[in-house]
């Protein structure tokens, strides 16, 4: 058996409707074609449904779990419905969140907030609630959904920036913490990603138009074009499998080479 497989586990994937990108889509996918069982999660009855299809028409099996976590009390109500769906949880992973765009100076008190409830306290919540099940199954793999943005900033958008990089360290700190319950801690950091054909909900028409023409730059090498979903639901089973034991409280950053000059 491969150390990348992740055949006989079970793994909740929130934001799994994959309704912006597609990026939380394609990581239900990958995990349920690496062996899972997937609890897809999300506030999009429909869109849960249709992915939870497509995994039982590849042979695997998957429930659909609606909730939202930012809502403390739901993200334990969806740990639960996993536990009774498939009796375990060994696999977390935290794919929720969003970007909004505005002058740093017009940000209000409310947006501000509704940034950190959907970025980082959602991961939080989750995080705590899966670890209590891991903690007495002794052992678990939790993988978080970062962004680049955490770790260089974003303009005109530094309530997502912040919240990114909250969650690039609060990775860090959980993975102390857990670490004497054998449980890995992860962080995937995605680059710029392939927006889709249609506008995503809460990205301004001219953003949306900037990284359509970037993605279909004439000439650009494929190591400077925006990833692909694909790209950041590999990285995602490769944390959840046996092939990263040795590492906790890392953060892989999936970018190509959108800003590797930044370490030279």
């Amino acid at each position: 058996m491969s150390r990348f497989e992740l055949t006989g586990k079970v793994a909740i994937v929130t934001g799994g409707g994959g309704t912006a990108h597609g990026t939380g889509r394609s990581i239900a996918l990958s995990v349920a074609d690496a062996g899972a069982k997937v609890a897809v999660v999300g506030r999009h009855r429909d869109a849960l449904d249709g992915v939870v299809a497509e995994i039982r028409e590849h042979g695997g099996q998957a429930a659909a779990i609606p909730a939202d976590v930012t809502d403390a009390m739901q993200v334990e109500t969806m740990v639960a419905a996993t536990l009774d769906a498939f009796g375990s949880v060994d696999i977390l992973v935290n794919n929720v969140g969003g970007i909004t765009f505005g002058k740093p100076e017009e940000i209000t008190p409310d947006a501000w907030a509704a940034s950190i409830s959907l970025n980082l306290n959602s991961t939080f919540f989750c995080c705590a609630a899966a670890a209590r099940q891991m903690i007495e199954q002794q052992g678990g793999k939790i993988v978080n959904i970062a962004s680049s943005s955490g770790i260089k900033g974003e303009e005109n958008a530094p309530h997502y920036a912040a919240a990114k990089a909250a969650v690039i360290n609060l990775t860090r700190s959980l993975a102390i913490s857990w670490a004497i319950h054998n449980i890995n801690v992860n962080c995937v950091a995605p680059g710029s990603v392939k927006v889709p054909d249609r506008p995503i909900p809460g990205m301004p028409e001219d953003e949306y138009l900037k990284r359509r023409i970037l993605q279909s730059a004439d000439g650009a090498k494929p190591l400077q074009l925006p990833g692909d979903p694909k790209d950041i639901a590999n990285a995602v089973v490769y944390f959840a499998s046996a092939g990263s034991d040795l590492m906790t409280g890392e953060t892989l950053v999936v970018r190509g080479s959108e800003w590797a000059s930044a370490y030279s």
